[in-house]
């Protein structure tokens, strides 16, 4: 997790707000919903880039090494040919805080989501972890050993020093 939740700014602020809704949320034993993974995706967004508004892809460093080289590739539509995915499914995170939620805190919330930081990979790659059956589930390291990445690990830096 680059940018903490305890920070004095705004998007801190706001960020503990929503996290304390899902823990609400998973206390009260709310099922999954779009909302509850819009919210996951803004917090897990804040937690690696410091915004909850769309994360730069041209900069974006968590890339998978396909994902590189079609950003590099210099096609101006690019773009079409990577995805944004959270290394851990949205769903994934949410079952975690209902499965933790007696216990659940601000701080233990905020870990799960930003263990595991969103990848920029290639449509190709989303495909082929798709017809293994990782879509929207599996752990990110069984999801994610077809997929060449070098230059970051999957789990989160401050994940990876607990």
């Amino acid at each position: 997790m680059r940018y903490s939740i305890h920070d004095k700014t705004l998007a801190a602020k706001k960020a503990r707000i929503l996290i304390n809704a899902l823990v609400d949320c998973a206390k009260a034993g709310v099922k999954s919903s779009a909302v509850t993974k819009k919210m996951l995706w803004g917090i897990s967004l804040y937690l690696e880039c410091g915004s909850f508004t769309k994360e730069n892809w041209q900069t974006y460093h968590r890339a998978s090494d396909a994902a590189k080289q079609v950003r590099e590739s210099g096609d101006k539509d690019w773009k079409r040919n990577v995805t944004f995915e959270h290394a851990r499914p949205l769903g994934v995170m949410y079952q975690m805080l209902l499965d933790e939620r007696a216990t659940l805190t601000l701080e233990r919330a905020a870990f799960i989501i930003g263990e595991y930081p969103p990848v920029l990979i290639t449509t190709e790659e989303e495909l082929r972890m798709a017809k293994l059956g990782f879509k929207g589930d599996g752990a990110p390291e069984q999801r994610y050993a077809e997929i060449p990445i070098s230059g970051f690990s999957l789990r989160s830096d401050d994940a990876m020093s607990r």
